[in-house]
Formats: C-alpha cells, structure tokens, sequence
C-alpha cells in the first residue's frame, strides 16, 4: 500500500529525477543516514550538501567538502563497493590523474562507501567557448591517462574482467566508463586534479571515449588524435 501510494504521488511530479528523489525522500531514511555521514566530522556545525546520483541509484551525502559518502539504494551495496575498491586500489598507483581514496564503512549492514572529497569544475559545467578553448589541453590530459590505465593488466584484478584471458590492446583495457562526466579540473588552470566515480568501470572497449560523453566534438577530436599519437609512438 505504502508503495502505492507514493507511486500515486509521484505521477503528478514533473520531470523523471524530481519524481526519483521524492521516492528516495519516502522510501529511505535519509536523515539518519545523513547524521551518521555528518558524525565524520570535525566541525561543530558540519556543512552538508546531498544529491540521488545518476538514475538515483545511490543517496550521496558532501559533508564539508572533505568526504562523500555514498548510501545504495538497492540492496546493501556490498559487491558494488568491494569492486570498485579493488579496482581503484589495483589502479590508483599508476594512474597519471589522481583517483580519490576510498574507504567502505558499514552502516546497519549497508556498505557505505566514503571518499576523499575533491574540489573544482567538471568540463560540462563550463560554456562553449571555454570548452573549445582548453579543449586540447584536456585532450593531452585525458589520453595520458587512458594511455596509461588502458594498458595496464594488473594480476590482482584479473577476475574481474567479463573474459580473464583479454590483455590490453589500441582503445581497450581498464576505463572509468563515463569519463567526460567524471574527471575535476582546477578551475584556475584547468588542469584535472582527479578522476572521480569509478562504480562502473570495467575492462573493455572505450570507443565511448571517443564518440560519446560530450557534445564538444573538437574535444573528442582532440582526444582521439592525442590517443592515437601516444599508442602509436609507444
């Protein structure tokens, strides 16, 4: 009943994400999560921002712009987070962009993911004509560091791949999966200080480097002829 009811409510809510994070509101107790995420600080008054994330599959909780705490919403997030860990752990000392630590808490049973919390702009929070402008700067940036991560073939997360036997090759290895929405730069230099979110990344292809993830196409132009000179004189 309780279920049907808020799906009664939500239909007169406009707009797919507004609707979403109404039911996370009613189905989920996210002022409790919030105390604990907040109990990790050491500010009398604890400044706390929170969104539902991509599809509202997770409640993410900033707690003073020093931690960011990630609640599922399906399941108790266990297998996500050990993987992502894994993941990050096996790629973090070779990367050439920083990938925030992270640290799995636990919370009534839930995994709650915590990670270091970095500060600075994404590429599609800037116009146009500061995309165009550093757009090779950020191409040179991002193709080292696919350049790098893509090759690598670390033994300790073989396992994870779909096909263990698979090594690395032109334009297939380990990635972030969702790269142009995911990297921090500094907003004074746009030099990326971070490459962030790291829940779905996998051995594959990453041709959606290429022809996805943004609509700047000088920038994914760039990328590519920046990967491809890297590959090829390597």
């Amino acid at each position: 009943m309780k279920k049907f009811l808020i799906n009664v409510l939500c239909a007169f809510v406009p707009g797919r994400h507004n609707r979403g994070g109404i039911r996370v509101r009613l189905n989920h107790p996210i002022r409790k999560w919030t105390r604990f995420a907040k109990s990790f600080s050491t500010q009398k008054h604890p400044r706390v921002k929170y969104t539902y994330g991509y599809r509202c599959v997770n409640f993410v909780v900033n707690v003073d712009d020093k931690y960011v705490f990630k609640f599922p919403l399906a399941g108790d997030g266990k297998k996500i987070a050990i993987r992502e860990k894994r993941i990050t752990d096996a790629l973090r000392p070779i990367s050439p962009i920083k990938i925030p630590d992270m640290d799995i808490l636990d919370y009534n049973g839930m995994a709650v993911r915590r990670y270091e919390c970095v500060n600075g702009v994404g590429f599609h929070s800037l116009g146009r004509k500061t995309q165009d402008a550093i757009a090779d700067k950020v191409a040179r940036q991002l193709a080292q560091f696919l350049y790098v991560v893509g090759k690598y073939d670390p033994v300790n997360i073989r396992d994870l791949k779909s096909k263990k036997t698979e090594r690395p090759s032109i334009m297939h290895g380990w990635n972030q999966n969702d790269l142009w929405d995911n990297f921090i730069m500094n907003p004074k230099t746009f030099d990326i200080i971070a490459a962030i979110d790291w829940e779905e990344a996998g051995f594959n292809d990453f041709y959606a480097c290429f022809t996805h993830g943004t609509k700047n196409r000088r920038a994914k132009d760039a990328l590519l002829r920046e990967y491809l000179k890297l590959y090829m004189n390597n």
